[in-house]
């Protein structure tokens, strides 16, 4: 007798019908038998959702660069992620191609106190398959990274002695190639963030120094253009929610700054009255279902701000909360 998924129901039917549970109950349903948990980690499982329009958006954070939390959007936790393979490293980097893969790209591996090395390694993991991707050409960290049309660009960063970098690496998930691109301007030190608006790639400011100019690459025309945006960035943790990109100024403790390319235009948020320290430097943005989000390093937990209204400043508290931590990022997938 051919062991069906529910007795009943051909399997083409099966699949539609647990395609459609949320997330939030994928460890339960998987417990029901091993024809379930087979089809519920497959790729096909994946497939069948886009297909049925349950496609979820999943929050992954990353704490302390090894311990993995998934959130769906409701604030539910969904379980962890297996560590990233290898040893222990620092300052990698998180994005997210194709809807539902997260991209762990560069680092840094400490050998003892002194000693640290820059690592090329590039990995990724999606609920279904975990892989290997190519390195990049050159190793570094401290770079900064935009997803633009599907390829994924890295731009300068520093090597494993310090130097500055001055090119950008692009890949492209398709061929699982990186190749070397000229980054034309020559700031004194690292870029402070990068985005992707209207198929373009701008990389904003400088790390250490503040600086008002923006450079903007076109891969249709493989040109770039550089103009003065009117506000002198040094940022150290930011977000984009809907094409507006939200940061934190290292010379503006009390509020988060918004950027909004289309407009080329700047405006201030307070941050949340719970925050009566005066340094700004205790919180992380990151952001879920269109909505920016604050960490506290000490374990506060998170607020958010609906930003679906274009007025939108009230801060509210969110189900999410996490340990305090030293180091977080996060990164969103569908799923």
């Amino acid at each position: 007798m051919v062991e069906t998924l529910i007795p009943g129901l051909v399997d083409d039917v099966a699949e539609l019908c647990l395609s459609r549970v949320p997330r939030s109950s994928f460890r339960i349903i998987c417990q029901v038998c091993w024809g379930w948990r087979r089809f519920l980690w497959s790729e096909r499982y994946g497939a069948v959702r886009k297909l049925t329009g349950s496609v979820e958006e999943l929050m992954c954070v990353l704490m302390d660069h090894q311990y993995w939390e998934v959130f769906d959007g409701s604030g539910n936790k969904l379980g962890g992620i297996p560590p990233i393979p290898g040893p222990l490293k620092r300052d990698s980097r998180l994005a997210m191609l194709d809807g539902g893969k997260i991209v762990v790209i560069g680092a840094i591996y400490y050998k003892g106190r002194s000693e640290m090395k820059a690592l090329p390694y590039v990995y990724e993991f999606n609920p279904c398959t975990n892989r290997k991707l190519a390195d990049m050409n050159i190793p570094r960290y401290g770079f900064e990274y935009a997803v633009v049309d599907g390829l994924l660009y890295v731009i300068r960063g520093l090597t494993s002695y310090g130097d500055y970098l001055f090119n950008l690496e692009v890949y492209n998930p398709k061929t699982n190639k990186w190749s070397l691109m000229d980054f034309p301007y020559r700031p004194t030190s690292y870029c402070a963030f990068a985005f992707s608006f209207k198929s373009k790639l701008f990389v904003a400011g400088e790390n250490y120094y503040k600086s008002s100019f923006i450079y903007i690459y076109d891969p249709k025309t493989e040109t770039w253009e550089e103009f003065d945006s009117g506000y002198s960035i040094k940022a150290y943790s930011y977000t984009v929610i809907r094409n507006k990109v939200c940061f934190f100024d290292c010379y503006n403790y009390r509020g988060m700054v918004v950027f909004d390319p289309e407009k080329n235009s700047w405006s201030f948020v307070f941050l949340p009255q719970f925050s009566d320290h005066e340094s700004g430097f205790r919180f992380i943005l990151g952001k879920l279902n269109n909505k920016v989000f604050l960490v506290s390093q000490d374990g506060e937990g998170i607020c958010s701000d609906d930003f679906d209204k274009e007025d939108a400043v009230e801060w509210k508290a969110s189900p999410i909360k996490l340990p305090a931590y030293t180091f977080i990022s996060s990164v969103l997938i569908n799923f």
